[in-house]
């Protein structure tokens, strides 16, 4: 691949991610907080393929002020979470709902008051990154798709409901998010469809698992503790179901009939 492609891909990348961020600043919408967010993480996973190749200077420290905004925006994104989790289960605590709602307020406030700073960071960023930037091979990104893929069918294999199941889901958002750009490599097997809805199943199990954390340490509502764990067991079979023989059918993409392409 063409450092001209990687830098266009780069770029489009950085703006969607700054547009994001300068949207929040002035309407306060959690759309464009999580847009931001998004962003960052592809951007993140672009870094970590080029990184990867191990031959030039790692690109991810310098992206380090970029994850302090992303961490920040993080405080004010889990307050909001915390409460349309609350409403979605119905949470009856009055206490716990307002608490998360200043948090969520401080936290914007806080936020809002570094504009400048913040958006005088991403521009420093962005030229430092770009001028950094450095081909990755066709021939290596297909290699850097086997084995990440052939990593996390190993650890699916011998299936674990703990932070490792996590860490399967974040390495498979690292190549979906990539794919964008890799997708015209001709040797990759990628079935980004199945890949979705893995990472999307393992997603509701570790929300789940963390509102039960929440709900059951501030003993917030037992009813709605019971509820969340009796969908968390229907979520590890479903999990169970879906990532069996998880390389061979992450790597198979069946072709359309003509008829329905056209």
């Amino acid at each position: 691949m063409k450092k001209k492609e990687e830098r266009k891909y780069f770029d489009q990348e950085w703006a969607d991610m700054k547009s994001h961020l300068k949207s929040f600043f002035k309407k306060a919408q959690q759309e464009d907080l999580h847009g931001f967010r998004v962003q960052v993480k592809k951007l993140r996973a672009f870094l970590i393929l080029s990184d990867s190749m191990g031959d030039h200077p790692k690109l991810a420290g310098y992206f380090k002020p970029i994850n302090k905004i992303f961490k920040q925006a993080g405080e004010i994104r889990n307050a909001y979470m915390n409460q349309e989790l609350g409403k979605a289960q119905q949470i009856h605590n009055n206490a716990f709902m307002d608490s998360q709602h200043q948090l969520e307020i401080k936290a914007g406030r806080k936020f809002k008051s570094n504009k400048v700073r913040f958006l005088e960071r991403l521009n420093v960023t962005r030229r430092v990154l770009k001028g950094k930037i450095k081909p990755v091979s066709d021939l290596y990104i297909s290699l850097f798709y086997q084995t990440r893929l052939e990593q996390i069918g190993d650890s699916l294999a011998i299936l674990k409901f703990d932070d490792s199941l996590h860490q399967c889901r974040k390495q498979v958002k690292i190549l979906i998010y990539n794919y964008k750009l890799a997708h015209a490599v001709p040797a990759i097997g990628f079935n980004k469809d199945y890949l979705e809805r893995v990472q999307a199943v393992i997603g509701d199990w570790h929300d789940h698992v963390l509102a039960i954390k929440l709900f059951s340490n501030e003993m917030i509502d037992q009813a709605a503790v019971t509820k969340l764990k009796e969908q968390d067991s229907r979520l590890k079979k479903q999990i169970t179901a879906l990532t069996k023989d998880f390389y061979n059918q992450a790597t198979t993409v069946t072709e359309l009939p003509v008829e329905q392409i056209s």
